[in-house]
């Protein structure tokens, strides 16, 4: 398999353009908005990224952070609204009192579950989405993608904050593990960029997004968590970038054992002419071995029966957790590298296999994780405890033939279109 070293080179150079080594403490005290009571257990975390801290009994928290140009924190309670704090940078020390509203809990007109419009129109569709903050962003198109389409600043009422045009051919919304929106076109790639609420987008040099910013899956505390994973290979590693030594150390290689042996057997199906080549073009691709390039010859990651190794990675609680489908196991680390133990779980092999569609969402706000299956055109999804790898719920989505799932503070948002209407296809949400 290959080995990516200088890919990790350019993480190095990465982490240090992006990253300032400098360090923030944010500290204050969380109360109720209206009686001034104080709130304990209200979760403290970075935008996009792990819980940091949570307010003691007192309703005090304490947070040390590394500086960044762009640093919100996220206070949220299951009583109260979601508070998203910007932090000034400039300061090392910050003291920030937070007052949370209620939530208001109503009852439904209909009946528990059903789906809620969070976005429509009569004009435009929703080819994809992403949360900012307690906003939206979407990419939208009147008739074609590739022709009318736009990106909107949505706010929680549905208004229309801002807008801008695409100057290329869309694909998706992708946000990476900084937190930052980026519109991934056929042939470019934006930045998307939010100031007072207007919209602007800058082009990124695309390969060197592909090669520093998608692979990096998440981080803890300091330390990068990316992976060298290539959809061709039956393995791949997990690994850790500590920026105060520089060092890089592996976490986990994951491995697909039914394909990977297989994988290994195709060097033993060339003909000798076709063997000597395979030996000939090793010596001149460093990094890669024999059978690495007699599978290339053979196109094995082709094959209809071929299938990728699923082992998506998650930071709950400052613990690294790695699910693992080819071993039905979930690998715990803590301090980035320290075997914490595993858990196994079988909610991958349900009765019908078909409807397991290899796929594991988390909520962001709360580290919850959920597993998404497929039946009859309807979704299921199954939380996962991830302390004991069993299913806690599951849900059945209202609508068939849904896309865009994603889920975010208890509610499963997705876009939908009912089939043979003039309707748009709009956001709905509806809670798990």
């Amino acid at each position: 398999m290959i080995k990516q070293y200088s890919i990790l080179i350019f993480f190095l150079f990465a982490f240090f353009i992006t990253e300032a080594q400098e360090r923030i403490v944010v500290m204050g005290k969380v109360s109720d908005a209206e009686t001034g009571k104080i709130i304990e257990n209200v979760h403290i975390k970075l935008l996009y990224k792990n819980v940091l801290a949570k307010s003691n009994e007192r309703g005090n928290y304490h947070i040390t952070l590394h500086k960044r140009k762009k640093i919100t924190l996220v206070f949220s309670h299951v009583g109260y609204m979601l508070n998203y704090e910007p932090i000034n940078t400039k300061k090392d020390t910050i003291r920030l009192n937070v007052k949370l509203t209620k939530k208001i809990e109503t009852l439904p007109i209909f009946s528990v579950g059903e789906p809620e419009v969070v976005f429509k129109s009569a004009k435009i569709n929703i080819a994809d989405y992403e949360f900012y903050e307690d906003k939206f962003l979407f990419l939208v198109y009147g008739k074609r993608l590739n022709k009318d389409s736009e990106i909107y600043l949505v706010d929680e009422n549905e208004k229309i904050l801002s807008k801008h045009f695409i100057p290329g051919e869309p694909v998706e919304l992708y946000t990476d593990y900084l937190g930052n929106v980026n519109l991934i076109c056929k042939r470019n790639i934006y930045r998307v960029a939010v100031h007072n609420d207007k919209l602007t987008i800058y082009e990124l040099p695309m390969d060197d997004f592909n090669l520093l910013i998608k692979p990096i899956v998440d981080t803890l505390e300091s330390t990068l968590l990316f992976s060298d994973f290539l959809k061709q290979f039956p393995r791949f590693k997990y690994y850790a970038f500590n920026p105060e030594d520089t060092t890089i150390s592996i976490i986990k290689e994951v491995v697909h054992k039914d394909m990977a042996w297989k994988y290994v057997f195709e060097y033993e199906f060339l003909s000798n002419a076709e063997k000597q080549f395979a030996k000939r073009m090793v010596k001149r691709l460093k990094g890669y071995d024999r059978y690495d390039v007699a599978a290339s010859m053979t196109g094995f990651s082709n094959d209809f029966l071929y299938e990728t190794v699923y082992a998506p990675m998650f930071v709950i609680n400052d613990t690294i957790n790695i699910f693992d489908h080819s071993e039905s196991k979930i690998w715990k680390f803590v301090d980035d590298t320290v075997e914490a133990g595993d858990v196994p779980f079988n909610y991958h092999n349900p009765k019908k296999k078909s409807s397991w569609k290899r796929r594991l969402i988390m909520d962001e706000v709360n580290g919850k994780i959920y597993a998404v299956f497929l039946k009859n055109g309807y979704y299921y999804l199954k939380e996962i405890n991830s302390t004991n790898g069993e299913v806690i719920a599951e849900k059945k989505l209202t609508y068939q033939f849904v896309s865009k799932l994603k889920i975010k503070d208890g509610y499963i948002y997705y876009t939908y279109k009912p089939k043979q209407t003039l309707q748009k296809k709009f956001l709905y949400k509806e809670l798990f």
